[in-house]
């Protein structure tokens, strides 16, 4: 598939959850694919040095390390821009790049046990009710799919 992916994940080292059943499900990889995992620091601000590391793991795919203090405003699409302008990223078009999020759907079970079953529902509230990954991303609309999994609490 012609263009770039960019698959965002919490995982430092392991394949990311959307590209798996992207490529399950449609059975194509884009030409170029980028993992990228936004970290959140312990520190208000992340320093410019450490802010963005480009790590490639094979030919056309490559792991980018996005840094933000836990005060900064998280804007991947600003982020991967600055790489590309400072020409850690080549051949990436940001503005033609395609976002993959994981939406993870929390549903109450009875068939595990642990929490309690009010808990679980007031759980599974809270977590439909939350920000939208793409919009605290700062990651445009036209450009984000959202690949999908139900979870059992």
């Amino acid at each position: 598939m012609t263009g770039t992916g960019a698959f965002l994940t919490s995982a430092e080292d392991s394949m990311p959850l959307p590209l798996m059943n992207f490529v399950r499900h449609l059975q194509v990889l884009h030409e170029r694919v980028l993992l990228v995992t936004l970290q959140i620091l312990d520190v208000p601000h992340a320093a410019d040095a450490e802010r963005i590391e480009v790590v490639p793991v094979a030919p056309d795919v490559t792991r980018v390390f996005l840094r933000f203090g836990f005060m900064d405003t998280v804007h991947i699409p600003r982020a991967l821009r600055r790489a590309v302008e400072d020409g850690r990223l080549q051949g990436v078009d940001c503005d033609r790049l395609s976002y993959f999020i994981s939406h993870e759907t929390v549903v109450a079970s009875e068939k595990r046990p642990g929490m309690a079953g009010w808990r679980e529902e007031i759980f599974a509230l809270m977590q439909r009710n939350a920000e939208e990954t793409a919009s605290y991303l700062c990651v445009p609309a036209r450009q984000v799919m959202e690949v999908g999994a139900e979870m059992e609490v």
